[in-house]
């Protein structure tokens, strides 16, 4: 039986897939309503016809969960920025695997200290937005949620480069 046709590999195949599809679902529909909230406060400036004190709220609400959850969704895809250069160079090499091992293990320990504190910060966040009176926790939940998923996708792609590591060394014997 190949790795891939064993049942938990499926359902965990299964799951990153929805997960995925439910990231970019989050990241469009943020787009989307900004674009929607942009192109009415830009209407209703010229043609004065309701107010839309409001308007900021929502889009810092929209923003911040835009640039997380996208953040993430980057993560999952290994397409977040990174010098390509210096992946390139070592590529398929020893010493290419140990450096993306280091990488992924400092970004790792920087992903656990982020969604710790985006945890602690939503945890006292007891504010309230002035208009529309919706809770900062809103603000503040994609923190911890995108932190989670980097980690696991973190972890990955530490096992990834561990498994490549070993395999690169069992090919040279």
């Amino acid at each position: 039986m190949r790795p891939a046709d064993k049942p938990m590999i499926k359902s965990m195949s299964l799951i990153d897939r929805i997960l995925a599809s439910l990231m970019r679902g989050i990241c469009i529909a943020c787009i989307v309503f900004l674009l929607i909230l942009m192109t009415g406060n830009v209407f209703f400036r010229f043609v004065p016809i309701i107010s839309m004190g409001w308007y900021d709220e929502i889009v810092e609400l929209l923003f911040a969960w835009l640039v997380f959850i996208g953040a993430a969704a980057l993560w999952r895809e290994n397409t977040h920025f990174r010098v390509e250069w210096f992946y390139a160079k070592f590529e398929n090499r020893s010493a290419g695997y140990m450096i993306g091992l280091l990488i992924e293990s400092l970004s790792l320990f920087f992903l656990v200290i982020m969604t710790f504190q985006g945890l602690r910060i939503t945890l006292l966040a007891n504010d309230w937005t002035p208009i529309l009176k919706l809770p900062k926790r809103l603000q503040y939940v994609d923190i911890p949620i995108a932190g989670s998923l980097m980690i696991l996708y973190s972890v990955r792609n530490i096992v990834y480069h561990i498994l490549s590591l070993l395999d690169y060394r069992e090919s040279k014997a």
